[in-house]
């Protein structure tokens, strides 16, 4: 099996790579090659049974797409995002990254054709959902009304994913990611980033 990660710069694409290298394989299948990809050249994965490459690209530049599913992965994940805060502070940043990006990629599988339908696996975020929210916590038929640029570049993603799903050009699934805990370090633009400050003043 072939693997792709979109985004495997990042603190969930390393630990993705990290335990991918760690079962060597996804379920029953053992993945013989990996591919990784992100803004900034990724860490190729220490003792990986199988071979690894990595590359450092625009994700939303012209024909990027269409060059890493070039040789037709069959399991993609996509974790390639403008954070929150930074998608809400610049607009068309958070927009040609989030949207442009993860359509362009849909679009590539799409036209690749003669039955190429890879697994999908995109991850969203809880911000799709905007208050005020139900008692009990939020159920599977809550609306989604983002109430942010990232939140609605997100929640445009799932729709374009079921789309293309239930079209049968791409076997998705969407994962809704919770807060997720800034790493120590150079901190980036996600909006959950105060969680580093209040953690570090215990």
């Amino acid at each position: 099996m072939h693997a792709l990660v979109i985004g495997a710069a990042g603190m969930i694409g390393r630990k993705l790579v990290e335990r991918l290298a760690r079962d060597g394989g996804l379920g029953s299948r053992r993945i013989e090659r990996l591919s990784l990809f992100d803004v900034v050249a990724p860490t190729a994965p220490a003792g990986a049974s199988f071979r690894t490459d990595v590359e450092a690209g625009d994700f939303a530049e012209a024909g990027c797409a269409e060059r890493l599913i070039a040789e037709r992965p069959d399991v993609i994940f996509h974790l390639a995002a403008i954070v929150s805060g930074e998608a809400e502070t610049d607009f068309d940043k958070g927009y040609r990254i989030n949207l442009d990006g993860t359509r362009f990629l849909f679009e590539a599988i799409r036209q690749a054709g003669a039955g190429y339908v890879p697994r999908v696996v995109f991850t969203s975020s809880i911000a799709v959902f905007g208050a005020p929210f139900p008692e009990g916590g939020i159920h599977d038929e809550f609306h989604l009304t983002p109430l942010t640029s990232y939140g609605t570049q997100k929640a445009i993603g799932e729709l374009l994913l079921a789309d293309y799903s239930r079209r049968g050009l791409l076997d998705g699934v969407g994962i809704r990611l919770p807060t997720i805990c800034v790493r120590p370090g150079k901190p980036n633009a996600a909006a959950s980033g105060f969680f580093r400050a209040s953690s570090a003043s215990r």
